[in-house]
């Protein structure tokens, strides 16, 4: 399943330049996350080099996400693309990309890059009110709180916008 950058782009609702490939293990005929097979990284790892790819150009850096938890129903909103008769990937919905690029906004870090990427996908109010409920449904601090809402008002979504919960 693809998510992150490559994903905005696969469909179609954003276009930015992206020097990797988000995944996560989909296991065939399950809708269940688990870790990508050897043989696919092996892959993975021949293309970086015959490519002069980076290494890590195909990764499954976003299943860190599992302990935090993915956005309930995520699995049950994937989009499947097929390319060709050979290849058919599962692409994360918007609804599940705003929340976890509101996430990922929210790392001191790396959050600029995810910034950038919501303010260009313009997320309404039930997008960040599901992006607040995913997020605030585990024991958060009320500093991370109060980031989240200044990161709703710096998209223009100010915290009354969202409806009920937003405290």
């Amino acid at each position: 399943m693809i998510c992150g950058g490559s994903a905005l782009n696969l469909s179609g609702l954003i276009s930015r330049t992206t020097e990797d490939v988000d995944v996560l293990g989909l296991k065939s005929g399950a809708l269940e996350i688990e870790p990508l097979p050897g043989w696919l990284l092996q892959c993975a790892a021949e293309v970086a080099h015959e490519s002069g790819l980076e290494e890590e150009w195909f990764n499954d850096a976003t299943s860190v996400l599992k302990s935090f938890g993915f956005p309930h129903g995520m699995l049950n909103r994937v989009i499947l693309e097929s390319f060709g008769e050979c290849l058919e990937v599962a692409i994360v919905s918007r609804l599940d990309l705003v929340a976890m690029k509101c996430l990922a906004a929210l790392d001191p870090k790396f959050g600029r890059r995810h910034l950038e990427d919501l303010v260009d996908l313009a997320p309404n109010a039930e997008e960040l009110a599901f992006a607040r409920e995913w997020m605030f449904a585990r024991p958060t601090s009320p500093e991370f709180r109060d980031a989240f809402m200044r990161l709703c008002t710096v998209l223009g979504m100010p915290a009354d916008a969202l409806g009920s919960g937003a405290k």
